[in-house]
């Protein structure tokens, strides 16, 4: 299951998390919708990784849904331009990197 970006019914504009007002109309009124791909446009190393086996990488994804998310990746982090499946786990989202 991918994380669900939220779509303003009056403009049909995309945000990831839930938002009070549409940015682009002030709407208030927005539809769940799953997001389940992207393509990675940055990778981080995070802080608290280290250097060993196992660490956790952030990459910015740019969802087949629109809105740009930061995902979890572990391990074998691929090249800037990677397919990506987005799955929403306990502790937050990952980019598994060989699945699509």
């Amino acid at each position: 299951m991918g994380p669900s970006v939220f779509r303003c019914v009056q403009w049909d504009h995309r945000v990831f998390r839930a938002r009070f007002l549409c940015p682009k109309c002030q709407g208030d009124e927005f539809l769940a919708e799953g997001c389940v791909s992207g393509v990675v446009t940055e990778l981080r190393r995070s802080a608290a990784s280290g250097e060993g086996t196992g660490v956790y990488m952030l990459a910015t994804v740019a969802s087949d849904a629109g809105p740009v998310l930061i995902a979890r990746v572990v391990d074998g982090a691929g090249p800037r331009g990677d397919n990506v499946v987005l799955v929403l786990r306990v502790g937050g989202i990952y980019a598994d990197l060989g699945r699509e």
